[in-house]
């Protein structure tokens, strides 16, 4: 069964396809479901006697596809290299795009899903080209790609990451923010994305000279982190040195990157997802494709001018997992406060190929948001009104030299009487609606504000607002949740 944000995917895609679209991206948040959709997707697209393929741009993505759709009993066949699941005669097809440049004859179908599709291929292009009349839909959590207007003429997004949050789909995560390395100097280099990142090179010279991070980077994880843990370092040096700290401290830790066999890293992942030992270490090997939802604390040691890579990294916690209540990121790069908070970044628009291209003008902040600073009076980080009663003044970049991080806070959004009214007044229609009690409404009202109703007179409405349906469902999930615990 979809979720209700799957299912409203999938109706806005109809939509959009029926006004005479037929190369549509969506815009699937991390903990979206996006394989899932997929599926469905194609298991209709099969039901109607046409043919459906998934093209993913990495094995490891064509594995982890293979198993969702196993699970779901959907049959496909695989179209990679010498693959033990290759069924020409299937309907539905996953396939490598590394396979399909390779190969002489292209497979034919109706209707392509394109993972990861901000990361786009000229082999993409060509079949976009060969197959005029076929549709094809691009998932990506991050389509901030040059261009990428070019090839797709439609961006759908269904839902925010931060109402994913407020609907219990995502993870809460604590922010931990502040000291960080001397980036004065460092080269920048142009991605294959189209957005400019440091030099890899000369941000590795920049960093692992800086041997008092490093250390402050476990002296920190012992006061802040917990749980299974992956770290991000901007070398693969790097990664081996603080792996190397981590131990000398009493840690079990272990560094992977991609120049190791394909047999060793499957040992290393398993070893790590059974709790061998604690700390998963790389350069840049676990920013997609990589799925453990029962990882809680990210150590980010990476600095990044780039969103795409910033949303992929932030999103390896944020997956719900049995037991886990909230994530942990341990910013040792300013990431954060480069780029915002991640679950409130949201994707506005395609970028056309024709004007000039930066990936935030290509993104909106939900729910007003703006980037972090640090207090100058008590050293915590806020986003407005710091909780010691601090009020940042306009354009002031705040900054504090102390090596124990301290945590983002974000700050909560300040509504007027006549918002809190217009809250009440839906609260009170949708409890009318469904034969509730009207105490359901005051009750609902202090969940959201913390306060009961006392001096809100109820605005009239006739309608609910989508900020209030989630809210609404948010509630309903909770006291779930709730009931399912007391009863277990």
């Amino acid at each position: 069964m979809l979720r209700p944000h799957q299912d409203r995917a999938i109706t806005m895609l109809k939509h959009s396809i029926r006004k005479g679209n037929s190369r549509l991206v969506l815009a699937a948040p991390c903990s979206f479901g996006k394989t899932r959709v997929a599926m469905e997707i194609l298991k209709n697209t099969a039901k109607n006697g046409k043919l459906g393929i998934l093209i993913c741009d990495r094995v490891k993505l064509v594995d982890q596809a293979l198993e969702e759709f196993d699970r779901a009993g959907i049959s496909c066949g695989v179209i990679q290299s010498d693959h033990w699941r290759t069924n020409p005669n299937a309907q539905i097809q996953i396939a490598s795009i590394q396979t399909i440049a390779r190969r002489r004859y292209k497979p034919l179908f109706h209707v392509a899903v394109v993972d990861e599709c901000h990361t786009h291929y000229q082999t993409t292009t060509e079949l976009m080209e060969d197959y005029s009349k076929s549709i094809f839909i691009g998932l990506s959590a991050t389509p901030y790609s040059k261009g990428l207007g070019r090839h797709y003429s439609d961006l759908v997004v269904p839902i925010t990451p931060s109402q994913l949050l407020d609907q219990g789909y995502l993870c809460p995560v604590k922010y931990f923010g502040g000291n960080r390395a001397d980036l004065k100097g460092v080269k920048n280099k142009r991605l294959s994305t189209g957005g400019m990142d440091y030099d890899p090179r000369s941000l590795a010279d920049a960093t692992e000279k800086d041997q008092k991070l490093v250390g402050d980077i476990v002296e920190n994880f012992r006061k802040f982190g917990k749980g299974q843990t992956i770290a991000f370092c901007p070398s693969i040096k790097h990664s081996k040195k603080l792996v190397e700290m981590f131990r000398e401290e009493g840690f079990t830790a272990e560094h992977i990157d991609g120049y190791m066999e394909q047999e060793d890293r499957t040992m290393i992942f398993d070893a790590h997802d059974q709790g061998e030992f604690q700390i998963l270490s790389c350069s840049r090997l676990l920013n997609t494709g990589y799925d453990a939802p029962q990882v809680t604390t990210l150590i980010d040691c990476f600095p990044t001018k780039s969103k795409i890579a910033f949303i992929q990294r932030a999103g390896r916690i944020m997956r719900t997992c049995e037991g886990k209540t909230e994530a942990i990121y341990l910013d040792h790069a300013g990431n954060v406060e480069t780029h915002g908070f991640p679950e409130f970044i949201v994707p506005e628009s395609l970028h056309d190929g024709l004007q000039e291209y930066s990936e935030s003008s290509l993104v909106k902040k939900d729910k007003d948001e703006i980037m972090p600073s640090v207090c100058p009076q008590c050293f915590q980080h806020f986003l407005i009104t710091c909780a010691c009663g601090y009020q940042r003044p306009p354009k002031e970049t705040l900054k504090t030299d102390d090596q124990e991080l301290k945590e983002l806070k974000k700050a909560n959004k300040e509504f007027s009487g006549e918002e809190k009214s217009k809250w009440l007044g839906e609260f009170q229609f949708y409890a009318r609606k469904k034969g509730y009690k009207q105490g359901w409404a005051s009750w609902a009202y202090r969940g959201k504000f913390g306060v009961w109703p006392n001096k809100i007179n109820p605005q009239p409405v006739n309608e609910i607002s989508e900020s209030v349906k989630n809210h609404i469902i948010h509630l309903n999930i909770r006291k779930a949740r709730s009931v399912k615990r007391h009863l277990a």
